[in-house]
């Protein structure tokens, strides 16, 4: 049970002075950015000690809240929740599905903007009249693809019950594993409006034999032990891994997609998204493909004009799709 909605220690362990009359942690919570803070040994009588972040202030952020609910086969999950910053109860609102395979999501309740920092701050999405979920993951070794269906819908019904997502407006977006549990999910599903995929992959074979510049193969480990979940390699498992590979069932999606993939990636290489793009357009489906050509696998280093381009595009995208009335 959460006794309080802040989390603590986020950047560095707690210290305590000499003499063990002060205590200095770092505290945050879904709304406010993390800052240094002091208290007595008894921690009564904290004091903010920086500010790191004023421009915040003159924002409203979104508040956040934990839900549970259960998944398709019946186990108790729960998953955090961030209101929109002009959140109304009974009133419905366009909401982003956070997915990332494997993980607690509802651990991140108190955490500023739920998931990560910089361009993955969810209040960038609260602060502009969404609802951002993001539910816990758990997956089985051998059916990745269909276990997230089973885990995230219901956490989707969940907050559409409690009134606070619309039903016809519901969008799902994940970076790197995130972004391979969204195309899992867009074609296990058409309950989705609108989905992002970036720096994602679609066919786990060819995640497999990814190398790096230095001759490493990172997608052997991943998929064989991590969170592949495959539990050996492609010719122990040839139908496991095509079972779970999205790729081969593009011909089910409905969802419009935008791909965003670093040009300089080796984490999750170029041609894994080029895949997804090509094999979609030769399909006819709706699905546009913004390639940063300097850029590596991560946003957050990114160079500043192209964050604030990843994210404009990840907002106009869910703009257009969940908020214009459907023709």
């Amino acid at each position: 049970m959460l006794e309080e909605s802040k989390n603590y220690g986020a950047e560095f362990s707690i210290a305590v002075s000499g003499n063990g009359k002060t205590v200095v942690y770092v505290a945050e919570d879904a709304q406010q950015s993390p800052d240094v803070w002091a208290a007595d040994e008894g921690f009564s009588n904290p004091r903010r000690v920086t500010h790191i972040n004023p421009t915040f202030d003159n924002y409203v952020m979104g508040r956040s809240r934990l839900i549970e609910y259960r998944d398709a086969d019946g186990r108790a999950l729960r998953a955090a929740l961030l209101l929109p910053s002009d959140y109304r109860q009974r009133t419905p609102y366009p909401m982003v599905v956070v997915v990332y395979g494997g993980s607690n999501g509802s651990s991140a309740v108190n955490s500023f903007g739920l998931y990560g920092r910089g361009v993955e701050n969810c209040q960038l999405l609260a602060t502009r009249g969404y609802a951002v979920l993001w539910p816990d993951t758990p997956l089985r070794s051998g059916s990745p693809m269909v276990d997230l269906a089973k885990t995230v819908l219901p956490a989707v019904d969940r907050a559409i019950e409690l009134g606070i997502a619309d039903s016809n407006r519901i969008g799902v977006m994940g970076h790197s594993h995130g972004g391979y549990s969204t195309l899992a999910l867009i074609v296990e599903t058409t309950r989705f409006k609108a989905a992002v995929s970036s720096a994602g992959y679609g066919n786990l074979i060819s995640n497999y034999g990814k190398m790096r510049a230095d001759g490493s193969s990172v997608g052997i480990d991943w998929s064989e032990q991590g969170p592949g979940l495959m539990g050996g390699t492609p010719w122990q498992f040839r139908d496991r891994y095509l079972e779970n590979s999205p790729v081969f069932f593009l011909d089910r999606v409905k969802t419009p997609l935008l791909i965003i993939q670093g040009g300089l990636d080796q984490t999750v290489p170029p041609f894994l998204s080029d895949e997804i793009f090509v094999d979609l357009r030769r399909l006819g489906k709706e699905v546009v493909y913004a390639k940063y050509a300097q850029e590596d696998h991560e946003p957050n280093g990114w160079r500043y004009g192209d964050q604030v381009d990843y994210m404009n595009r990840i907002i106009s995208w869910f703009d257009e799709h969940l908020k214009k009335p459907e023709k």
